[in-house]
């Protein structure tokens, strides 16, 4: 008998509804949004033991990924952690969406200015956030649990290596370990290549695993944030004087680099996502107000890379917050959202209705999305 079922049979057996069959009750609890579980966890021991249980958290984070329970999140990049958030139903169902305003720093305590803080990832409902100088912290918004793993002013956290300075980073999940892992991308004065180390979260531990490719001779160009896909972690990225951009590629699991070349020249500022499954880079094509999406449709090969152009009346570079489905994109720019079909080269403008006081709609350029669910820091990778 498994884990998760003893402990569904102990908790339904104090339950009035005996007759209830067990598979039910644990499927019916999985297709519930996370505020509900947290308040179930308080109706008895039994319960809580259920809902915190790894194959169970498994099970309803598969729940959320199939019933798309996400949050967008937009705002200033300057701004963060000052934001706005919306429903993912209410933003594609074609109905307004409200948007909330929310200014936490998830009970997070930095050295330095908190609208400094930076986001590096998310992954499986879990974001990580990074505030200078040297704080790195792991955070579930939906239960509002956190763990800082890196900072100056905590006694609590060792530092086997206290020379470390953040400067670019990734997170991902390792499937094969059952791990959560953190990249820190190090800047260390006099030192080419950069110094890269990684957090486990099952091990609770950092380690270094090496230095950042380069070309031999001068410092690599990180362009961008970094994108978690399949339990690799990417980055653009621009060596010395080589005419393209390339992508770098680190494997979670064998925690080895590789190397992906683009048809982009290395003078080309862009963004780079996850779309459908295929790596996605975003470039704006100046003076011309037209957007560019290059679409790597098989993984690794430079002929597969596909244009798709899109022009919107705006100043700023997009940033797309989600590929909602396979052929479409939601883009915001300067307060708007928008969801572009690139099959049939359609934009329509989402509704959000009126923006809270405070927020400049036309200041609203970026943005992300977390998965809602009850992953635990505490106790993720050891079950």
């Amino acid at each position: 008998m498994s884990p998760t079922r003893k402990k569904l049979e102990a908790a339904t057996r104090r339950q009035p509804n005996q007759h209830v069959p067990e598979d039910i009750i644990v499927e019916i609890l999985s297709r519930l949004p996370v505020k509900s579980l947290c308040r179930f966890k308080c109706v008895s021991k039994a319960w809580r033991n259920l809902i915190s249980d790894p194959q169970f958290v498994k099970l309803h984070l598969n729940q959320s990924i199939k019933s798309k329970r996400l949050t967008y999140v937009i705002g200033r990049l300057i701004d963060f952690p000052r934001r706005l958030e919306l429903d993912y139903d209410s933003l594609v169902s074609g109905h307004e969406a409200k948007p909330v305003a929310e200014h936490s720093s998830f009970g997070l305590k930095f050295s330095g200015n908190g609208l400094k803080m930076k986001f590096w990832g998310s992954c499986n409902g879990l974001l990580c956030v990074f505030a200078p100088p040297r704080t790195l912290a792991l955070v579930n918004p939906s239960t509002r649990e956190t763990k800082t793993i890196l900072s100056d002013h905590d006694p609590n956290i060792r530092f086997d290596f206290a020379f470390m300075h953040p400067i670019f980073g990734g997170f991902g999940y390792d499937s094969f370990n059952d791990d959560y892992k953190v990249v820190n991308i190090d800047s260390v004065a006099n030192h080419i290549p950069s110094v890269v180390y990684i957090y486990s979260l099952k091990n609770r531990a950092w380690s270094r695993i090496g230095d950042f490719p380069y070309d031999g001779r001068t410092p690599t160009s990180i362009r961008g944030y970094s994108v978690h896909m399949n339990g690799v972690v990417y980055w653009i990225t621009r060596f010395g004087s080589e005419p393209a951009l390339s992508i770098t590629a680190l494997d979670l699991t064998r925690q080895e680099f590789s190397r992906i070349p683009t048809p982009l020249a290395n003078n080309v500022w862009g963004e780079l996502y996850a779309m459908g499954g295929n790596l996605c880079i975003g470039t704006r094509d100046y003076p011309q107000e037209v957007y560019e999406f290059w679409v790597m449709e098989i993984y690794g090969v430079l002929e597969s890379w596909r244009r798709i152009g899109l022009t919107l009346d705006c100043g700023n570079v997009p940033s797309v917050l989600d590929f909602p489905r396979s052929e479409e994109a939601l883009i915001i720019t300067e307060g708007s959202l928008f969801i572009y079909n690139h099959r049939n080269g359609s934009l329509k403008e989402v509704n959000i209705g009126e923006i809270p006081t405070g927020y400049t709609k036309a200041l609203l350029n970026f943005g992300f999305s977390y998965m809602e669910s009850i992953v635990a820091l505490q106790t993720a990778g050891q079950g």
